[in-house]
């Protein structure tokens, strides 16, 4: 009896015994995923609590001290997706004007717990006779925003505090 139990434990029949570091590692690598620093954190410490030798889970607490910006960063970006825009109506709106217009939905979305804080970097003045038209309904605010930048020939840079609007650099000819 017992060599089948080890034969179909080895063949993948049976279910393998949960291993609860494993899965709190894996739930502190999914919220490095979604730039959620502080779940990871509690994530990877419990790890270690759990068992202290784990050496992935201490390197991945220095990684999320290296890179608080970076994770800072793209949670914002995740933020703007979460957000959906009830509705978008702008008819040849100056760029400045359909950002600033964003930035009020996206808050009013949020009940005023989150702001995008826009940042146009336009020293050469490109954007200054770019207009946008848009009509969408029910949409993400990140895909609103991509929409407009791409009209206006703009991207976008998520950082920790503020997203940076900018022309699309020039390729080299």
């Amino acid at each position: 009896m017992k060599k089948l139990i080890l034969l179909l434990a080895l063949a993948g029949c049976l279910p393998a015994l949960a291993d609860p570091v494993a899965d709190v590692y894996k739930q502190g690598m999914v919220a490095v995923s979604e730039g959620n620093a502080k779940a990871a954190e509690l994530a990877f410490r419990e790890v270690l609590r759990l068992q202290p030798t784990h050496a992935n889970a201490r390197f991945q607490l220095g990684e999320l001290k290296r890179n608080q910006g970076s994770l800072a960063a793209r949670q914002r970006a995740k933020k703007m997706s979460e957000f959906v825009i009830p509705q978008v109506d702008f008819s040849k709106v100056e760029l400045s004007e359909a950002i600033a217009a964003l930035a009020v939905m996206v808050e009013e979305q949020s009940k005023g717990g989150f702001a995008p804080n826009f940042m146009v970097q336009d020293p050469s003045n490109k954007f200054a006779d770019q207009t946008v038209t848009l009509q969408v309904k029910n949409v993400p605010a990140k895909a609103v925003l991509d929409m407009m930048l791409t009209q206006t020939g703009a991207v976008a840079k998520y950082e920790e505090h503020a997203i940076i609007i900018r022309p699309v650099p020039r390729s080299a000819e």
